[in-house]
């Protein structure tokens, strides 16, 4: 384990583990627990997609990667050196202990992992697995902490901000030590309860306006740099703020909008009297684009499905060219892939967490002016904004947002 404040030097660092093994031509497999964090490692792809772990994990006794002894990826697994799944404390424990099972079974050994080495990396300060409708207490129990793998788990520490310091400035070190007091829960609190932040730490700002004024100054003057644009972005804990922010700045920009409309129907036909179209219309969930899509050339937009890893995968951040019928023309703003021109279709996307199942057939993107904090983890900035009218709800939300930067607005 290997908890790395800010990310930037536990990457590096996770990047010379698989050289080290992969030189002497040997396997070593890269995966992580969100799609941003995949594509910082060589080869790396998400957990989720290599191993074939269920989407609703946390609903089942005894999960497992439906992985076949005759696959490719199983012989990859029964081969390799050296596993790397970074991020891991975003995993549920279940998915951890089903890698577990699949290990023994595949390699045909009862050890821990089926005797193969495996480098867990991550930062407990940072947000715990997402449970849906759950409590503070519910978050603790998926953490990979509350497994019974975690007695067996060696920890090492990383000390060093690298994002902090890659700054040059002389502050960085005192900032710093501030990031890990809002991890640790160290900061001062007022009368209220609530967190106070040092004077010297960032700016603060008195409304919406002015923070998007902070984060994208003279913005209608500024949007085509794509240098500028990629470097900055308001975080926000609910997806209602960030519609709200991205709407807001999405007026400012000059040029017509264009509306996507998805296509909504029950997979269910028995189901289908029950939820009538215009329902399943109005239905904005986490992790799906709405059904009225608004968009504009120039804009900033996020991946929500990996579509063609790594070039295209959840998380990934691009600027709209081109928008036609039923496509997007896009270049990518970040990553390896920085600059390369790609085009988006519409896809098919099924919610795994209601009561009933319903395919969205929509272009797989949202504005990205703001995006949530859980969705920034992995990302780094040079300028960020954090909107807080709302509080934090979820554990290490504050401390990820703070420390996707070295400066905060």
């Amino acid at each position: 384990m290997t908890p790395s404040p800010g990310g930037t030097g536990k990457t590096f660092l996770l990047s010379l583990f698989l050289a080290a093994v992969r030189m002497n031509k040997d396997i070593a497999l890269a995966l992580a627990s969100s799609g941003i964090a995949a594509t910082l490692l060589d080869g790396g792809r998400t957990a989720h997609s290599a191993l074939k772990l269920p989407l609703n994990v946390h609903i089942l006794e005894l999960p497992t990667c439906n992985i076949s002894k005759r696959s490719g990826m199983a012989k990859v697994l029964q081969q390799c050196k050296l596993i790397i799944w970074d991020e891991c404390t975003m995993a549920h424990k279940k998915s951890l202990e089903a890698f577990n099972r699949t290990l023994q079974d595949l390699r045909g050994n009862n050890r821990l992992f089926g005797g193969a080495l495996v480098l867990f990396a991550g930062d407990f300060r940072q947000t715990l697995p997402v449970i849906p409708r759950s409590t503070a207490a519910d978050e603790l129990n998926a953490s990979l902490k509350s497994s019974t793998l975690w007695k067996y788990v060696k920890t090492l520490s990383l000390n060093e901000n690298v994002r902090v310091l890659l700054q040059n400035d002389p502050t960085a070190a005192e900032f710093s030590k501030q990031l890990l007091k809002i991890g640790n829960g160290e900061l001062p609190l007022d009368i209220d309860g609530q967190i106070t932040f040092p004077n010297n730490f960032c700016s603060l700002s008195e409304s919406n306006a002015a923070l998007i004024q902070s984060v994208f100054p003279n913005i209608v003057n500024n949007y085509q740099n794509y240098d500028w644009l990629s470097q900055r972005c308001i975080l926000a804990c609910t997806n209602k703020d960030v519609i709200s922010i991205n709407e807001e700045i999405l007026n400012k920009i000059p040029g017509e909008i264009v509306i996507y409309k998805s296509i909504d129907t029950v997979t269910n036909p028995d189901e289908v009297v029950n939820y009538p179209t215009e329902f399943l219309n109005s239905l904005d969930l986490p992790g799906i684009p709405p059904h009225y899509l608004k968009l504009k050339v120039g804009i900033p937009i996020i991946m929500l499905r990996n579509l063609n890893h790594p070039r295209l995968c959840n998380g990934t951040r691009l600027v709209v060219k081109r928008l036609m019928k039923n496509l997007i023309e896009a270049t990518i703003l970040t990553g390896k892939f920085k600059g390369e021109h790609v085009l988006i279709p519409r896809i098919p996307m099924i919610p795994s967490d209601l009561a009933f199942e319903f395919k969205r057939l929509q272009l797989p993107v949202r504005v990205a002016f703001g995006m949530t904090v859980n969705k920034s983890q992995g990302q780094t900035l040079e300028i960020c904004g954090i909107h807080l009218e709302h509080p934090v709800f979820s554990h290490g939300q504050l401390y990820v947002g703070c420390s996707r930067v070295g400066f905060i607005q």
